[in-house]
């Protein structure tokens, strides 16, 4: 039977490093989108929902919800008449969240 005693140093050092370089991974991975996802925002492009943000926020009476659901309408009204094609609002959504989160990070 292995006891704790009987697992060497070298083991145990292995197993620190794992661990240390799991967690790494994953909290470097934490605030990324999936790949498909961040097709969409280099086609769409950051300045452009950002844009559409900004846009959304200047409306003094939307509460932070409405906001959100103005920001993505905006976002696909501007994909539409300036790229030609239309972004499915799911995606959307989500561009214009990992974008908000990223831009109220800079304001702070």
């Amino acid at each position: 039977m292995i006891t704790l005693d009987t697992v060497s140093t070298r083991d145990w050092v292995t197993l620190a490093l794992g661990v240390t370089g799991a967690l790494t991974t994953y909290l470097s991975q934490k605030d990324r989108l999936p790949s498909w996802a961040r097709k969409w925002l280099k086609r769409i492009g950051a300045k452009r929902i950002t844009d559409a943000i900004e846009r959304a926020g200047a409306i003094a009476e939307l509460s932070s919800d409405e906001r959100r659901q103005q920001a993505v309408i905006y976002l696909q009204k501007i994909c539409i008449a300036e790229l030609g094609f239309p972004v499915p609002q799911s995606i959307a959504n989500l561009l214009v969240e990992h974008v908000y989160q990223q831009w109220k990070r800079v304001r702070r």
